[in-house]
């Protein structure tokens, strides 16, 4: 007896599925930018770019003690009139175009803030007043500041992994909070023994920078001054213990900066004869390289960085092997900068100083630019790829409901459906007589395998999937969020987990039979493409 049907149910179930599973962000692929240009797409005539630094000031007599930019367009400023008061915090959503006061007041008698740290886009913190009984400001929206708690012993550095935990360095000691900064504990003093003269000898050390990698993973670097010796410590369980060597680098270290668990820098002396040193190894060896890059380092990935003093800023593209270095005419002496991607960075001063670096055509211009070198933008087929396999699941969605046949069986001996044969409901007279389909109904020929199943083809997907896969690794190789500790972190661990998951939804479809767990199985596919999608999209700053 051969069986045949109209298609309904199932219809209906894929239907309601994918109504309540909503539509695909960034369905349709958009122009691929050429390198260089930042991610903004241009015309022809444009293919000729330039650096340029140009000015965005704040339009008030204030000293700008720090910056930090979470992405190429949303940041904040801190400082004051002076560092002991009209103490401010500025905000901008625009690249610097306007300025809003988001805290403080330039007239008040607060004092200045300074020290910004961002581990996402929301959560930051900034220090107000002096380094002694600092007072720690932290926001959980990006918007509203609340006093957190103080760093009561003179800090030199201090670093947060979570709106609880985070560490602090004093003039000896590291100490730790695991309630937001309301209290702290004294969880590390620097002791060391080293030989001198081939005489051993015990000596207290300075810590001077503190850095995580990871929630789990971070560096302090620290010296002895008297005797230029550099020492690192690192923890793995998040600043709750350290551990202590030796760097065997002569010098006192003035910054230090890891791009990943295993590779970082230390820059010791003076910004004009110091010596920069790099690790491959976590910290146990250290090499000695040429060129010495200005006091305060600073990554935007693994490729690119930048090291600022005073009006000289020296620039890598390869990790930090070579440096390149000029002298801008900026107005007034740079006391910091923030570098939130490879094609983005904003330098601040006093006087409301602020200069944006960017990426421009060759013919653009503007009053009081200044010309600066070009650096690459993000040039990755990862974005273009997410969009094509977006749009490939949108497209096969959309044909999802006649794309399954469901083989309901023959009694023994009987024939079983043709091959050609669709979506079948029962129709047959009694008496093993033929029938006609119902009035209104109709067949389908979707080409079923025996059994039925799934008969559209999901190759063109499998094999985007599989592309995208591959550029996940090489993306977050080359590209991975350093300025952002939880954001980079999440990308790096999170992506993969959701390819690999999507690259699962699409094996499970092959051979599915039922058409409720087709539904659950496409919805499903649906959502992990859609994480995808806002995954890249925060990777390239796009939200």
């Amino acid at each position: 007896m051969r069986t045949k049907c109209v298609r309904n149910r199932f219809v209906d179930l894929i239907g309601l599925a994918f109504l309540a599973a909503g539509s695909l962000a960034e369905a349709q692929p958009a122009p691929r930018a050429p390198r260089g240009s930042g991610g903004a797409a241009r015309s022809p005539a444009d293919t000729q770019m330039k650096g340029i630094f140009e000015p965005v000031p704040y339009p008030e007599d204030v000293q700008l003690l720090d910056v930090f930019f979470v992405n190429g367009r949303e940041g904040w400023v801190a400082g004051g009139t002076t560092v002991m008061n009209g103490g401010v915090l500025l905000h901008t959503s625009d690249g610097g175009d306007h300025w809003d006061v988001q805290l403080g007041d330039p007239k008040s008698n607060d004092r200045g803030m300074k020290d910004l740290r961002f581990i996402d886009p929301t959560h930051g913190w900034v220090v107000q007043g002096a380094p002694l009984d600092a007072k720690l400001l932290h926001t959980t929206d990006g918007k509203n500041w609340q006093l957190t708690g103080s760093m009561e012993t003179h800090y030199t550095d201090y670093a947060f992994t979570s709106d609880a935990n985070g560490v602090y360095v004093s003039a000896e000691k590291i100490f730790a909070t695991q309630d937001g900064g309301r209290s702290w504990k004294d969880v590390f003093e620097c002791h060391g023994k080293v030989v001198i003269d081939g005489l051993m000898r015990s000596t207290q050390c300075d810590w001077q920078r503190v850095q995580f990698l990871t929630p789990s993973v971070g560096y302090a670097i620290g010296s002895v001054s008297s005797l230029d010796i550099v020492f690192v410590a690192k923890t793995a369980d998040g600043g709750s213990t350290w551990s202590l060597s030796s760097a065997a680098v002569k010098g006192d270290p003035r910054d230090a900066f890891f791009v990943d668990e295993l590779t970082g820098y230390i820059r010791t002396g003076y910004p004009d004869s110091g010596q920069l040193f790099k690790t491959a190894d976590g910290g146990q060896t250290w090499t000695g390289l040429a060129g010495s890059p200005g006091s305060r380092i600073r990554f935007a990935d693994p490729g690119v960085g930048w090291a600022v003093h005073y009006r000289k800023i020296s620039f890598t593209s390869d990790g930090g092997n070579r440096w390149n270095s000029r002298e801008y005419g900026f107005p007034a002496s740079a006391r910091a900068f923030s570098l939130p991607r490879r094609d983005r960075g904003y330098v601040v001063g006093d006087h409301g100083m602020i200069y944006r670096y960017r990426t421009v055509p060759a013919a653009f211009a503007a009053k009081g630019m200044l010309a600066a070198p070009l650096l690459s933008g993000i040039d990755s087929p990862l974005e273009a790829e997410v969009q094509k396999l977006a749009s490939q699941v949108q497209t096969f969605a959309a044909a999802a409901p006649g794309s399954f046949t469901q083989d309901t069986g023959a009694a023994a001996g009987q024939p079983a459906p043709p091959p050609s044969g669709g979506f079948t409901q029962e129709t047959s007279a009694s008496g093993g007589q033929p029938a006609s389909p119902p009035s209104g109904g109709f067949t389908q020929d979707t080409g079923a395998p025996a059994g039925g199943g799934f008969v559209q083809d999901v190759g063109p997907i499998q094999a985007t999937a599989d592309m995208v896969s591959n550029e996940v690794s090489r993306f977050e190789s080359k590209y991975r969020n350093l300025n952002l500790l939880l954001t980079g972190f999440d990308i790096a661990t999170q992506l993969p987990a959701q390819v690999a998951n999507l690259k699962a939804s699409i094996q499970s479809l092959k051979s599915m039979r039922d058409p409720q767990a087709a539904a659950a199985a496409l919805v499903n596919l649906r959502s992990n493409v859609e994480g995808i999608v806002g995954m890249v999209k925060l990777a390239y700053q796009k939200r």
